[in-house]
């Protein structure tokens, strides 16, 4: 069976993301159908959309995945069960690959991420069942992306103030992590479809840059033209604390976690599965994309 990929079904293109993932697969060839909840409430409508029940049950989702040869998913990653019954259906209907809503701010296979955020205990349980689906039906396949944060998407999540010209660092901030725009990471998504054999059941790891804390406050201060005000945490006692304010049920420090989680141990260059070169992407520039980020966001 050819490997080729023309049909896409993209749930969650409403969404933070989704957008941008839409756009990169119609830029880039591929014939893009939506799915859809029934009870969904955004007025956004497509040229090709199918619309389901909302519990997703397998029955309905094989009879409209027939056709389709890979589904891209960005929905919550904590919803596990859904994208195991999307996968599920996708294996029944033929899809060939699947690209499950991983998207990653951090490593979430490391026992560091998994015991500091348990939502990524979910993630890597989603990825092994996915493995496991893969090695009973061959001509199914998975590729996740671990993208570092979205530089361009909340920059109250990097803790940057952009009004309040304020950024908060951990540490001395000369810590490198990885970080992608939402442009890069959409690029990348269709550029692992366009290179199915090479990118199949493997956990990508991209960036549109290496970067510090400290790099990328000198870059707003150089496109606001202002100095920023900068305040310091130390890593190992916020940590601790945050962990603390989750346990109670603290969403914001949940957050706060995958955040510091992203920043002190976010560096994918040294990772197995570094894939820009796989996957042909080039990195972008820092002050550019913070530049046109201020534009954007004032």
């Amino acid at each position: 069976m050819s490997t080729k990929i023309s049909k896409v079904a993209l749930l969650g293109a409403d969404g933070k993301l989704g957008p941008a993932i839409m756009h990169a697969l119609v830029e880039n060839g591929f014939n893009v159908t939506v799915l859809k909840r029934k009870s969904s409430k955004s007025p956004s409508s497509y040229p090709s959309q199918i619309l389901v029940s909302d519990d997703f049950n397998v029955p309905e989702l094989t009879e409209a995945l027939k056709g389709i040869d890979a589904v891209v998913i960005t929905v919550k990653g904590s919803q596990t069960d859904l994208q195991k019954r999307i996968a599920e259906a996708a294996v029944q209907a033929g899809v060939k690959r699947l690209i499950p809503a991983d998207f990653g701010s951090c490593d979430s296979s490391t026992q560091f991420a998994q015991d500091t955020v348990p939502l990524f205990k979910h993630k890597a349980n989603l990825r092994q069942y996915l493995t496991d689906l893969s090695t009973k039906n061959p001509s199914f396949g998975w590729t996740s992306i671990v993208c570092g944060h979205f530089f361009d998407w909340s920059l109250e999540f990097l803790h940057i103030y952009l009004p309040q010209r304020k950024a908060e660092i951990l540490d001395d901030g000369a810590a490198k992590w990885s970080a992608s725009s939402l442009g890069q990471i959409a690029e990348a998504t269709a550029r692992i479809l366009l290179r199915p054999d090479v990118t199949k059941n493997r956990m990508l790891y991209i960036q549109s840059f290496l970067v510090s804390q400290s790099e990328v406050i000198a870059a707003y201060e150089k496109a606001t033209g202002t100095k920023w005000e900068v305040a310091k945490f130390e890593s190992e006692k916020y940590l601790e604390e945050e962990k603390s304010k989750a346990a109670e049920g603290d969403l914001e420090a949940v957050e706060n976690l995958v955040w510091l989680v992203g920043t002190v141990d976010g560096n994918w260059e040294g990772k197995k599965d570094f894939a820009m070169e796989d996957l042909g992407l080039v990195e972008e520039d820092l002050e550019r994309v913070v530049r046109k980020t201020v534009e954007r966001l004032g």
